[in-house]
């Protein structure tokens, strides 16, 4: 698993790297595309809000805050379990 998890990150870094030399645009489309997929899945399933105990618009804001926080580190990190957030 330990390796998986290496060239899994190996090959996300590199890849994104090189799409940023080549095309900005399109890096930040993937990288928009992606997130925004990650957060429709959580509404979906009704999983969006977390276990931070704050309720109303700033309960949804710290919830954003902590969804977008843990998909981008889990992404670029060799932490299996934080990326099998979906």
């Amino acid at each position: 698993m330990t390796a998986i998890s290496a060239l899994h990150n190996i090959s996300r870094s590199v890849g994104c790297a090189m799409m940023m030399t080549g095309d900005r645009t399109l890096f930040v489309w993937l990288i928009g595309g992606e997130l925004t997929l990650h957060f429709i899945f959580k509404i979906v399933r009704g999983d969006f809000l977390c276990y931070i105990p704050v309720e109303g618009p700033f309960g949804y804001l710290m919830s954003f805050i902590w969804h977008l926080t843990t998909k981008v580190v889990g992404d670029f990190r060799s932490v299996r379990a934080q990326r099998n957030d979906m």
